[in-house]
């Protein structure tokens, strides 16, 4: 029985550790093992499957900015606390879908449309910002997308073998300098930018 509970425990312990590092086979171990069981209480309590995989990754969310506080202990078993931060979760939602229930079936047009109108107006812009993305240079393409990637500037430096980390960063400026140009010199561009 102490050995059953001690490794419990250091179960607990290695999901918060894993939690803290951000460890890929953590969270997947956590959504296997204990989405069920949140899923279930849900659906039987108003909710649908997507209700609760929103509720469950608000719940992970909410946890593992807790465990993030150096000063956070788990005082139960992890189990326990996800399902606990899990119902106030849903509990919270449905109190506020109580509050908000809109009944103008208008009003819900009205904001699907301008739903669909930005989403559009975004895609337009995006395809509008790859076309001109595609005409500077393609050293400078690789450059800004190695920099966009998070790659330190020291790396891109070594990469294109250029003499100093700051003509790196030069080049990046120079970079994005022909794109903001090749952007906003083309008519199309006011026409998306403009409300």
């Amino acid at each position: 029985m102490i050995s059953i509970e001690f490794r419990r425990k250091n179960s607990d312990n290695n999901i918060i550790d894993g939690l803290r590092e951000g460890q890929k086979k953590t969270l997947n171990h956590i959504y296997n093992e204990y989405f069920p069981h949140v899923r279930n209480h849900i659906l039987k309590n108003s909710g649908s499957e997507d209700d609760a995989k929103d509720v469950f990754q608000d719940a992970i969310m909410a946890i593992f900015q807790n465990v993030s506080n150096a000063d956070f202990e788990l005082t139960c078993k992890f189990q326990t606390y996800l399902n606990a931060v899990s119902n106030n979760i849903w509990k919270k939602r449905l109190r506020d879908r109580k509050k908000n229930t809109v009944t103008l079936e208008e009003d819900f047009m009205h904001i699907a449309q301008e739903e669909i109108e930005d989403a559009v107006l975004k895609m337009e812009r995006y395809k509008f910002y790859l076309r001109k993305f595609s005409e500077i240079s393609v050293k400078c393409q690789e450059l800004l997308k190695m920099f966009l990637n998070g790659i330190d500037m020291k790396s891109i430096t070594e990469h294109f073998g250029f003499a100093s980390v700051s003509y790196t960063k030069k080049r990046k400026f120079n970079c994005k300098e022909s794109l903001v140009k090749a952007i906003e010199c083309d008519p199309e561009y006011q026409l998306l930018v403009s409300p």
